[in-house]
């Protein structure tokens, strides 16, 4: 299966668990409820990754592994937190920094490849990364409906991405 379809595996979750959690940051859904589809995508991504990492002879590059663990542990620590109904949240949102620091250079490496959806993707998802620093990082609470919003939005461009990847109907430009 080429890589592209199996990425498009994990985004039909990745734009699942971002819809959920985007209401959820909207107030509507408790902790617990959204935990449980943050453990299954960062288990499912997680996979994933390390199928590409290190099953010999696959389409995916050590590259394509590191930037979806990205993703997996972004995952499992909201799985965590919410799980432990943990109400600060800085030291996530720190990470949310780190990595949309690397997700800006990733879509770029990803558009020089050639593929322009894909690297919209990931400078979408650095923003997004970025306004999860200043809601949970920096404390700029003020933000959360907006970002609650924009969560929203991502997940459902994101859990399309994913399907017309499955599907095999990806255009690489």
């Amino acid at each position: 299966m080429p890589v592209i379809e199996e990425l498009g595996i994990g985004l039909y979750y990745v734009g699942a668990v971002l819809i959920v959690n985007g209401l959820w940051l909207l107030g509507y859904g408790e902790d617990r409820d959204v935990a449980i589809l943050n453990l299954l995508t960062g288990v499912i991504t997680f996979l994933i990754a390390a199928y590409w990492a290190f099953v010999p002879g696959t389409e995916g590059t050590a590259f394509n592994a590191a930037g979806t663990l990205l993703f997996s542990f972004t995952y499992l620590w909201v799985f965590a937190n919410a799980i432990r109904e943990k109400e600060d949240q800085r030291g996530f949102g720190w990470y949310c920094l780190f990595v949309a620091a690397i997700a800006v250079p990733t879509g770029l490496i990803v558009f020089q490849s050639g593929d322009l959806g894909l690297a919209l993707l990931w400078w979408i998802w650095a923003v997004l990364w970025f306004s999860f620093w200043l809601l949970l990082g920096i404390e700029r609470t003020e933000y959360n409906d907006l970002v609650g919003w924009y969560t929203l939005a991502v997940g459902i461009v994101s859990g399309a991405a994913g399907f017309v990847m499955a599907a095999g109907w990806w255009p690489v430009i």
